[in-house]
């Protein structure tokens, strides 16, 4: 909840979602483990805007046809939004198929990914209840070269 010294500099302001170039991110040896993303509310990372979530992270997916995000663990509970296309969300040992206006929950640290069973671009945002965020992914993630990546913080 926001407290008495968070209000943003000139009050509310919007942020555009999905009118940016995005972050191709992929895994070597597999040509369909590629998306863009970009995390809107985190100043600092790449086509964020200016706007800082104080208690909120969100990261916006383009997921192309066929191609999907790799499993990995996130350090929150996730909230799960199609906004455009039809995905298949695996959590843990569950599948579901999700259409634009649907969302799902993934609890923390429990291992999930995204792919893109439909026939145009799919569009997703994952909501967070918190400033900072760790994902661990299964397998090396790129360009980070790494399998931990952490965004946002108030260090940051």
């Amino acid at each position: 909840m926001a407290t008495e010294g968070t209000v943003r500099r000139g009050g509310v302001q919007p942020v555009e979602l999905y009118r940016f170039e995005g972050t191709d991110v992929w895994q070597e040896g597999d040509e369909n483990a590629r998306i863009r993303g970009y995390f809107p509310l985190s100043p600092g990372t790449p086509n964020a805007s200016e706007v800082a979530g104080e208690e909120v992270t969100i990261v916006c997916l383009e997921i192309e046809p066929g191609n999907y995000l790799p499993t990995h663990r996130d350090s929150n509970e996730e909230l799960l939004v199609v906004v455009d296309g039809t995905v298949e969300a695996s959590v843990g040992e569950e599948r579901v198929e999700l259409s634009s206006g649907q969302c799902a929950i993934v609890p923390e640290m429990e291992p999930h990914g995204i792919r893109n069973v439909g026939d145009a671009t799919a569009r997703v945002i994952g909501f967070f209840p918190t400033d900072e965020l760790t994902a661990t992914f299964d397998e090396t993630l790129m360009p980070f070269d790494s399998t931990v990546v952490t965004i946002g913080g108030r260090g940051e």
